[in-house]
């Protein structure tokens, strides 16, 4: 008895030690892993700093640009003030050149009707004159006959005398007038010259006016239309850098709890939706809708962004349906998405449905593929249609290869 004793105790001591060994073992194990994740953890941190101190550079850049843009605006604002009051200006004379032109027409219009007038009364008067002229030759001609076989009667001489004085005296006068009419005719003749000379000129300047009134207006209004687009561009820009550093803020948060709970999850069981779901399998997955592709993944959208999904046309009310298996996580609705649902599926994949008109499931429910999840709504474009995204570790990827042919 008194011999066995010493050897049962050196097995438990050098058992104990043996644990001991073990225990130290793994302690040195976690605290060399948790050394590794802090510093990759740093590391990132640091990376997302400098991104985020990047992108409010960029921010202050641009606010800076919009502040002089607007400043510049200002000035132009009051340069086409002047410039309005330059083309009220020219307005008003361009009315009151129409005016004189419209004057002048008819000014013309009634030189015209007393030029053919006086052209009337002239033919009128030449040909009074003629007869006035046949018929004193033919005064003439009856009063030598009646002096010649008349025993020169003094009585019957002095009436054709008489005669002959008034007709002449008649023609003389008609001939005068003939002469008033021509005479007046140059004139108005003339004067419808330089009428239409000033009305040639007025016409001139009127083109000239309207001409400088358009050029003006035109060159202002892009002027102003160019400004303003580049100051509405700017600050849609600086929106899109704001919800880029949010992007990237919530992005770093979830990674810090990620990390946490890989550090805390060490000794942890698998999580349930990992037990219960594979995640997606390529090309096994049902479309979410029957529908047109509109838009595709990594498709220009706006400016520098991109789509990170699809866009499905599809009837208004349409039947939205799970793609897989999986537990929805999210419904509700997000600026930009509307009426989203997502869906998990395991091992870190996720599906997307946005823009819709309702959704029929809540947060927690598990859903089977092809099983109604929503309907399709419209948008701001007023195309009725389908927002989806596939995601794979918090990633957008291209939804089409996982997707069934």
């Amino acid at each position: 008895m008194r011999e066995k004793t010493p050897r049962k105790t050196l097995l438990l001591i050098q058992f104990s030690g043996s644990k001991k060994k073990k225990l130290k073992h793994g302690i040195c194990s976690c605290m060399l892993y948790a050394c590794v994740i802090f510093y990759l953890s740093m590391s990132h941190a640091n990376d997302n700093k400098q991104q985020i101190k990047k992108l409010q550079q960029d921010i202050l850049q641009k606010e800076k640009s919009v502040q002089q843009q607007q400043q510049q605006r200002i000035i132009l604002l009051k340069q086409l003030k002047q410039q309005q009051q330059v083309i009220d200006q020219s307005t008003k004379a361009w009315r009151n050149t129409k005016h004189s032109l419209n004057i002048l027409n008819h000014d013309i219009k009634l030189l015209n009707s007393l030029i053919n007038k006086l052209q009337q009364d002239s033919i009128i008067q030449h040909k009074l004159l003629g007869q006035q002229l046949d018929t004193v030759f033919r005064q003439k001609l009856k009063a030598n006959r009646q002096w010649i076989f008349s025993n020169h009667n003094h009585r019957d001489g002095e009436r054709n005398k008489h005669i002959l004085v008034y007709l002449i005296s008649l023609n003389k006068e008609r001939e005068k007038k003939i002469r008033y009419l021509q005479l007046t005719s140059i004139q108005l003749v003339a004067k419808k010259e330089e009428q239409q000379q000033k009305q040639h000129q007025q016409n001139t300047l009127l083109q000239q006016q309207q001409r400088v009134l358009r050029t003006a207006r035109n060159t202002d209004q892009k002027i102003l239309h160019d400004l303003n687009t580049s100051i509405k561009q700017n600050k849609e820009r600086i929106t899109k850098l704001r919800t880029y550093e949010t992007q990237l803020r919530n992005t770093i948060a979830c990674a810090q709890i990620e990390l946490k709970a890989k550090v805390t999850a060490v000794e942890k069981p698998t999580p349930l939706v990992a037990r219960l779901y594979g995640g997606l399998t390529v090309g096994q997955a049902i479309w979410p809708v029957i529908g047109r592709k509109i838009h595709s993944f990594g498709e220009p959208q706006k400016g520098d962004l991109r789509y990170k999904g699809l866009v499905i046309a599809a009837p208004q009310g349409s039947r939205v349906q799970a793609i897989a298996d999986g537990k929805v996580i999210i419904s509700d609705w997000l600026q930009g998405y509307g009426l989203i649902i997502a869906i998990e599926h395991g091992k870190g994949d996720m599906s997307i449905y946005g823009n819709n008109q309702s959704t029929l499931v809540h947060v927690g429910d598990q859903v089977k593929a092809g099983q109604v999840i929503a309907l399709v709504g419209s948008t701001s474009s007023k195309i009725s249609s389908l927002y989806f995204e596939i995601r794979r570790q918090g990633k957008a990827v291209n939804p089409i290869p996982w997707l069934r042919k």
